[in-house]
């Protein structure tokens, strides 16, 4: 009877143990303030700095919920450098930056890669 009263009290610590993951895993490791607003890109979760109504940085924080990368407004510019940056907007829960490409208005989806590096999402033909 102690042995079956043991294996429960064992199984009901894994089963909360597991709960609690999912919980902190769903919870942001950050708290969100003004403007400011947060995207989840896979694992990563991305805090998106906004001042009048413009992204003005982004921090990428990973599954661990650290920080691996902080982006500025002359990183975004630089990811694509043969078009210039002209804003940032979050639609529909994913982050997508606009650039002027000779004219035309091209826009990103930005997804996190690996160790926080920040890419396009491929465009599906």
């Amino acid at each position: 009877m102690k042995g079956l009263m043991i294996v429960f009290s064992l199984l009901c610590i894994w089963i909360g143990s597991g709960i609690y993951t999912d919980y902190q895993r769903e919870s942001l490791p950050f708290e969100l303030m003004g403007e400011d607003t947060s995207i989840k890109s896979g694992y990563n979760d991305i805090y998106i700095f906004r001042e009048n109504k413009q992204i003005i940085s982004l921090e990428v924080f990973d599954q661990t919920r650290e920080r691996v990368k902080v982006y500025q407004i002359d990183d975004l510019k630089d990811l694509y450098p043969s078009a210039s940056y002209v804003k940032g907007e979050v639609k529909e829960g994913k982050l997508y930056l606009l650039y002027d490409e000779g004219g035309k208005v091209v826009s990103k989806r930005v997804v996190v890669g690996a160790r926080g590096s920040l890419s396009f999402m491929p465009e599906r033909k």
